[in-house]
């Protein structure tokens, strides 16, 4: 694998955003070392099987067999009531304490100042704020003051749909990302402001969530000749035809990485990574800066 010499560039420079999602916090073990995080299908089968109606349940099921999960989620809740869904989140997510794998390792190493994540659990959080000694500051998307500490140049760790510490606020459901759209629409103008200034990095994500498909759409069409943004994946996941409409209809590059399993090949691929960024802000005078 070789990473793209103006990815390298733009990470070296600082002129990058690190968007990172659920397959990031795949490998990481809980406190006692039992268990990893639920996929969110893995997730949304746990929590369809606490519902009571047998009916309700297959149709659940349909769902997410079709990937449907945000209809599916929006069921389930209303199933369960948006309390029990809720205590669910934080069980599977934040009780456990999980700990930082690897990938959370080297992506802190990239140092770059605005990372964003819709992963619901803490982990990164919890790095970030031992490593930063406190200096990261992390905000909601529901926060006044993203926009004050993007401006302030400090390093920011964004949560664009909540964590599960405060369940109540998730955005996990079509609803959710409707009202969330209409009542912060600050926020994703914001995000919409970063994609035209700067390069993102996607990794662990995936390309149905519906937040990263409208701000890489929105992009694309807006600024037809503007340069593509960056997307990590483990390769085998779509066909040669498949890659190739998404480049072209979102604007974007995708890298791969060799598939396995567990993800640890992006281990390896990011390793590479760190060390050709430190080589490159070597050669530009730009290593040390917080």
């Amino acid at each position: 694998m070789i990473w793209p010499e103006q990815l390298v560039k733009s990470l070296a420079s600082r002129r990058a955003v690190l968007f990172f999602g659920a397959g990031v916090s795949g490998n990481s073990l809980s406190a006692d070392g039992t268990r990893n995080p639920r996929t969110w299908e893995a997730f949304l089968r746990h929590a369809n099987d606490k519902c009571k109606s047998t009916s309700v349940k297959k149709e659940i099921s349909k769902l997410i067999a079709s990937k449907d999960y945000l209809t599916a989620c929006d069921v389930i809740v209303t199933a369960l009531g948006r309390e029990e869904f809720a205590d669910l989140v934080k069980e599977e997510y934040q009780s456990p304490g999980y700990l930082p794998s690897e990938v959370h390792n080297l992506l802190w190493k990239l140092d770059l100042r605005i990372s964003i994540t819709p992963n619901f659990d803490n982990i990164y959080d919890t790095l970030v704020s031992q490593r930063g000694n406190g200096t990261v500051a992390i905000k909601q998307y529901y926060d006044d003051s993203v926009a004050d500490s993007i401006r302030k140049m400090e390093q920011v760790l964004i949560k664009c749909h909540g964590s599960a510490s405060s369940p109540r606020k998730l955005i996990f459901t079509r609803t959710d990302y409707a009202k969330a759209r209409n009542q912060h629409s600050n926020f994703y103008e914001l995000l919409d402001a970063l994609i035209r200034t700067h390069t993102f990095v996607f990794i662990g994500c995936g390309l149905n969530d519906p937040d990263i498909r409208l701000l890489l759409e929105n992009y694309c069409f807006r600024h037809p000749e503007a340069p593509s943004h960056y997307f990590v994946m483990r390769a085998r996941t779509y066909s040669a035809i498949v890659k190739n409409v998404f480049e072209e209809s979102l604007r974007i590059k995708i890298i791969e990485y060799k598939y396995s399993k567990d993800h640890s090949y992006l281990a390896t691929e990011l390793l590479s990574l760190v060390t050709e960024v430190e080589s490159a802000r070597i050669s530009m005078g730009t290593s040390a800066v917080w």
